[in-house]
């Protein structure tokens, strides 16, 4: 404490002399002014001349004791230390406890100096005149000295990149204080306690302590200012030596002496321990909130700042990143060593339903044509062909779903039944990150490809390609719904694959919700086909999604590489590269995301076999979820009954949901399906379904929570 004492006071010297200097001169000055209005007062006159020559001796007297304790009482109150080089209105208040306190031991030390009858204390008028000349003297250093520094700070020609480690009350301050000075920009702030991590604090990016140096080195950090209180002392000198071997400055704004006052604690998402919920143990834990780092805000912002927000860099690096990733499992692999093998593999779009339906154009799907989809899914299984034009049959699931995993997965008797010559593509659903049997799902389509007839070219460039793909596939395409499934794996065909390398054509949803996300977004993805090339697919892709356009804007930056043409008249569902940097600061920490789930799920499993509630398997044999909906179904209950569990979760703070109600008891699918009625196994999977809360921003106690409460309220529902 003493050295960090020593430094602090150096620093005042260093910084804040002049200061300081003035504070001697306005304290005393301010006092002495009210001794000599005073003295002018008439009730002052009577006392004579060797009376009032008595008040000027006690003054002078205790003034060098004043001021020491003036100086003292400023640096408690954080007058000193730089920050209020870069003060606003908003922290008068400073001054005001300051001078208020400074007050008090003007009063008690001049009782304590004044030992002389009658006289044992100054006059009140002098106590209260020289208070309030003291706090506007004060006030009117500070914010000059902030004028002076500001124009002194313009004269520069490029402010300092600052880092504020603390986010709580003095963080916070320090940020907003450094904002409105020209002396710092401040890049980002570090949360040592992590609960920050992931927000904005008046603009600025928060990050977790373990990030501190990485984002150093990335923002070009010139100072670091140290604002954490309560920071250990192991952390203390863990960004010392940061610093120092970034050779950078750091200013430590964290002494005891400099805090004043509680600071307000920021909290996670996955909790609410505020207000009297907090008193009865009552949490809110939402249903599945967006996973966002400081890491993914800062690539944003550097995306902001490149002068390149839509389709560009970012987004082709996404696109190469994710072929890898499909391929191998790996999200470290530097594509940019190899662009050609990653490259044109993937196409990232502005959500998963445009890459279905984009797959399914692709695919040559047109009025006339039949998809075969689960009943049991969500609307956009089915809508990205009803756009094409196509008649859309729907299958019911299995009894109970697949008897391993026991994800509702299409009855695949009845999907070998349903193919007739017109059916032109399946679109299995990896509905909650399960992959879908697609060694049974080949074998039914190569065992009905005697009823396949591929379309024939018009000459149009989109239908050619069309043609092609559906000649060298020789029967119906297999095109996968993996909204849920990025990052699971399944063996097929003897081989571990990952999906979006399993099916024709695949779909990934990178919504807000899903494990993965660029706030909104999607990507398509295909297998090789013989005699295609993958350019040429990927080339049709991006005529669809950018208006037929056949330069995106990207290329058009070239030199002289302006003109362009309108293929067709087509789409616009481009993603952008404010999207995609979230994506790829999301892809770096995904495995590490995957994994949290499992841990969730494993306690949600154990509580589950408690109660004998059946619940979705994740990992068997030859298989891995991407572990994105943690399904439950409560056996002996009705529809009513679950609503009944789902209102007294939502009592408890806990949001749950359904997935999903099927298709054909919806307005828009009841006549074209037959309604419910034929789809027995669908609705009696639904009628007693609930979806826990499942992402990585529960706590190891929020996740205990929703155990304790789901016990509790199922095993109410029952008795009752």
């Amino acid at each position: 404490m003493e050295n960090r004492f020593i430094k602090t006071i150096k620093q005042i010297w260093k910084d804040d002399l002049w200061v300081v200097l003035l504070d001697i001169v306005a304290v005393n000055l301010a006092y002495l002014i009210a001794l000599v209005l005073r003295g002018a007062l008439d009730d002052f006159a009577y006392q004579g001349a060797s009376n009032i020559a008595r008040f000027f001796s006690f003054h002078f007297r205790f003034a060098p004791v004043y001021t020491c304790f003036c100086l003292v009482i400023f640096y408690l109150f954080r007058l000193y230390g730089g920050l209020w080089r870069y003060a606003d209105v908003s922290d008068i208040n400073r001054i005001i406890g300051a001078s208020l306190a400074s007050c008090l031991v003007q009063v008690i030390g001049s009782v304590i100096f004044i030992r002389e009858p009658p006289y044992y204390r100054m006059p009140i008028t002098y106590y209260c005149i020289g208070a309030a000349l003291q706090f506007i003297f004060v006030s009117a250093i500070r914010f000059s000295y902030r004028i002076v520094v500001i124009e002194r700070r313009r004269s520069e020609k490029k402010p300092g990149k600052a880092l504020v480690v603390g986010t709580e009350e003095l963080g916070e301050q320090t940020i907003r204080v450094l904002q409105g000075g020209v002396y710092f920009n401040v890049c980002c702030a570090v949360d040592p306690s992590g609960a920050a991590a992931g927000k904005l604090i008046d603009g600025v990016p928060v990050y977790r302590m373990d990030e501190l140096a990485e984002q150093i080195g990335k923002h070009d950090i010139t100072c670091v200012f140290l604002t954490e209180p309560s920071l250990s002392e192991a952390s203390r000198q863990a960004v010392k030596r940061i610093c120092q071997e970034k050779k950078i400055e750091l200013r430590d704004y964290s002494s005891f002496f400099g805090y004043v006052g509680e600071a307000d604690q920021f909290t996670g998402m996955g909790t609410v321990v505020t207000g009297p919920e907090q008193k009865q143990g009552k949490r809110k834990i939402p249903f599945s909130p967006p996973d966002i780092g400081g890491s993914e805000i800062g690539e944003v912002v550097d995306a902001l700042n490149s002068g390149w927000i839509t389709t560009g860099p970012r987004t082709k690096l996404l696109e190469r990143r994710l072929a890898a990733y499909i391929e191998t499992g790996r999200t470290d692999i530097d594509t940019e060593v190899d662009q050609e093998r990653w490259k044109d593999r993937v196409v990232c779009l502005n959500s998963a339903t445009a890459a279905e339906e984009l797959n399914l154009r692709i695919l040559g799907i047109r009025p006339g044509d039949e998809v075969i989809v689960p009943a049991y899914s969500y609307t956009a299984s089915a809508s990205a062909a009803i756009h094409c034009g196509a008649t859309v049959k729907f299958v019911d699931i299995q009894k109970d779903g697949d008897p391993i995993t026991h994800m509702p997965e299409m009855d695949y008797d009845a999907l070998e039944a349903a193919i007739t010559e017109r059916t032109k593509a399946i679109i299995p659903v990896d509905l909650g990150g399960i992959v879908c049997d697609y060694d049974r799902i080949f074998e039914i389509v190569e065992r009905r490809k005697g009823l396949f007839r591929a379309v024939e070219s018009d000459g149009t460039p989109l239908n050619d390609l069309s043609a092609r793909i559906q000649k060298a596939l020789g029967r119906v395409a297999v095109v996968c719904d993996a909204a849920h499934a990025l990052g699971a794996s399944r063996v097929v065909g003897g081989e571990r694959k990952y999906v979006g390398a399993i099916a024709d054509f695949t779909s990934f949803s990178f919504h807000a919700v899903k494990n993965f996300t660029t706030a909104e977004g999607g990507a398509s993805a295909w297998r090789p086909i013989p005699g295609v090339a993958n350019a040429e697919i990927y080339k049709m892709y991006q005529l669809l999604s950018l208006h037929g356009q056949n330069k995106d804007a990207l290329a058009k930056t070239k030199l002289g590489a302006w003109e362009y043409d309108i293929i067709g008249p087509w789409y616009k569902c481009n993603m952008t590269d404010i999207m995609a940097a979230i994506g790829l600061r999301q892809l770096d920490r995904y495995l590490g995301l995957l994994n949290r789930r499992v841990e969730i799920m494993q306690k949600y499993d154990a509580v589950c076999e408690e109660l004998g509630i059946s619940h979705l398997i994740h990992h068997v044999p030859g298989m891995d979820s991407s572990n994105h909906l943690y399904l439950i179904r409560v056996p002996g209950i009705d529809a009513d009954k679950r609503n009944e569990i789902i209102e007294g979760m939502a009592e408890q703070g806990v949001a749950t949901n359904v997935h999903y109600k099927p298709m054909p008891m919806m307005t828009a699918y009841r006549s074209m399906s037959g309604g419910i009625e034929r789809y027995p196994n669908s609705f009696d999977y639904y009628h007693n379904l609930i979806t826990l809360p499942l992402h990585t921003l529960l706590s190891d106690e929020d996740v205990a929570y929703v155990c304790e409460k789901l016990r509790a309220v199922v095993n109410e529902a029952i008795e009752c």
